[in-house]
């Protein structure tokens, strides 16, 4: 918009100076300026969630699935996760709960179990052990 007699512009704090949110925006601006259009809208995709779907083979999920354990029975002990194991396997185990981590961390099941460790503590958090 245009700039208001007496309000500082969108680019300057309340003094004039500038803030440390406006080099973020110049940098990613630049940043942005040298992507192609379609590295653009990749890149929007993802950020919206809804880039393509990657088709996985059965035998490629089941091994994510199995590293994705590994990585959980390695990291659990102690944890809100390892709780609510022990209440309800099949909630905890679920299949399809364990692929939408996987997706939402680009397959990758270290990254994938940190996060479910961290959603089961946060449920704890909000409602409990019960």
């Amino acid at each position: 918009g245009l700039p208001v007699q007496g309000m500082p512009s969108l680019s300057q704090n309340a003094d004039g100076r500038r803030t440390a949110a406006d080099d973020f925006d110049t940098i990613l601006n630049e940043g942005m300026k040298r992507l192609t259009f379609d590295e653009i809208q990749t890149e929007q995709e993802q950020l919206h969630g809804v880039a393509e779907d990657v088709v996985l083979n059965e035998n490629t999920i089941n091994d994510l699935l199995l590293s994705l354990k590994e990585q959980l029975d390695r990291l659990k002990k102690g944890s809100a996760y390892e709780i609510a194991e022990s209440r309800s396997q099949a909630y905890v185990g679920n299949r399809d709960l364990e692929m939408a981590f996987l997706r939402a961390n680009e397959f990758d099941p270290k990254v994938s179990a940190e996060k479910l460790i961290k959603f089961f503590k946060y449920k704890q958090e909000l409602f409990g052990e019960e």
